[in-house]
């Protein structure tokens, strides 16, 4: 799973006192969180060099927050990043050096990329540049609470004694990620990928899972009379005016990952504008995906919002047995809405290449519920979040009854399958 951190103008979380790389001069001071999304105005810093001979001028270290668990950092890195030299004759290419800090602290884990030197040089109109192939690196065994840094700057290859300066363009929250090429420094921010994140720094919504067997856990926050059922342990949330939910408000991230669940029922009454919706999205900015059930029409709408509005999303007719199961998926560049009956067989209900924002590492998960006037007679009921129950029954070995799951012939292996029960208006 790659993991992609953006170069904003945030204040860094944490700053090493050692600049780790090889500098001629190391003088900047120039600081900023590697975010998780782009985030801050956008910025720019210049230092000049008067070296007849080849120097490596530093420009900037970004720091990450610190990992979330431990494991391996390994693979390649790619990046992107506004850059420019002051006339053709300064000769400046990218110099990088990117590291693991153990914990915070000066000292080094280990080092991911030493001293890289590129090969393109600079523009005198600044446009984004970077790695045109993904370089590989050393691989670092990561602990929880290290962080990644990135120290950038250039080579200057000239033989002159005039001030020549070097630039790099940092921060901007633009929708579009900086491209090779890319002129518009000042909005598009620039970015760090990582071919082998593998979650180390925001976990991938298919670690939500909860079945509320004893609860609503400590991973949600619920707000808006919404409540564990004791009974038949699962989360109910009435759409009524204080948009009744329950939210999972850890960064998570849905690259290469999923988040699925169980729609055990959805509400009735209520009356004007009146919806419950399961939603992905970075903040409450109205940028979301969602699935969205319309109590008035009885249909389930399918959205990519922005300013919390789409104006045509895909719509079916809601059926509580075909669209039982919800699941959002991200696969190879392509964001998914899928439903299924029984969380075995998913239809694909809708694609969009995937935006930019949905690859923040700082996503957060809602069930929500609305209604202008009122509540809801019957709150939505959700369940078995990222897994799927299985039912048992208990078999007599001769000294004691051992529960078993249920299994049937799929026709090539023995697996295992839900059972269904009549619930007076349909099999669940």
């Amino acid at each position: 799973m790659a993991t992609r951190f953006w170069l904003t103008s945030s204040a860094a979380p944490y700053t090493p006192t050692t600049k780790q790389g090889t500098w001629t001069d190391a003088t900047s001071s120039t600081t900023g969180l590697l975010g998780r999304q782009p985030a801050g105005s956008s910025a720019s810093v210049g230092v000049a060099e008067t070296s007849a001979t080849t120097t490596n001028v530093l420009l900037g270290r970004w720091i990450s927050p610190p990992a979330r668990k431990a494991g391996t950092l390994s693979g390649t890195v790619a990046w992107m990043c506004g850059r420019a030299q002051s006339s053709s004759s300064s000769a400046m290419v990218f110099r990088a050096h990117m590291y693991v800090t153990s914990g915070d602290s000066d000292t080094a884990r280990g080092t991911l990329l030493s001293n890289y030197t590129g090969t393109t040089t600079f523009p005198t109109t600044a446009a984004g540049g970077g790695t045109s192939t993904s370089t590989a690196v050393t691989s670092v065994a990561v602990q929880v609470g290290d962080r990644l840094v990135v120290e950038f700057g250039y080579q200057a290859q000239n033989t002159l004694t005039t001030s020549q300066i070097g630039s790099l363009y940092y921060g901007g929250v633009g929708t579009t990620d900086l491209a090779s090429g890319d002129t518009a420094v000042a909005s598009n921010p620039g970015w760090v990928e990582f071919s082998g994140g593998d979650g180390l720094f925001s976990a991938p919504t298919s670690e939500i899972v909860d079945k509320f067997t004893t609860g609503i856990s400590s991973r949600f926050v619920s707000w808006g009379n919404t409540f564990w059922n004791a009974a038949w342990h699962r989360v109910s949330a009435q759409a009524n005016d204080q948009f009744a939910g329950l939210m999972a408000n850890t960064g998570y991230e849905i690259t290469g990952s999923t988040y699925y669940g169980e729609i055990v029922k959805l509400p009735t009454g209520g009356s004007n504008t009146t919806f419950s919706a399961l939603i992905l999205g970075p903040s409450d900015n109205g940028t979301y995906v969602r699935f969205k059930y319309v109590v008035p029409l009885g249909t389930l709408v399918f959205e990519n919002a922005v300013g919390y509005y789409e104006e045509s999303p895909p719509t079916v007719t809601y059926d509580p047995v075909v669209h039982r199961w919800f699941r959002f998926r991200e696969s190879a560049g392509t964001f998914y809405w899928e439903t299924s009956p029984d969380a075995s067989t998913w239809t694909v209900r809708r694609s969009i290449a995937t935006p930019q924002w949905l690859k923040f590492g700082t996503l957060r998960t809602n069930l929500e519920g609305y209604a202008d006037t009122g509540s809801t007679a019957v709150p939505a009921e959700v369940d078995n979040l990222n897994t799927v129950p299985t039912t048992v029954v208990r078999v007599w070995t001769g000294s004691a009854w051992v529960a078993k799951a249920v299994k049937v012939w799929s026709g090539t292996a023995w697996v295992t399958k839900q059972v269904k029960s009549w619930s007076e208006t349909a099999w669940f």
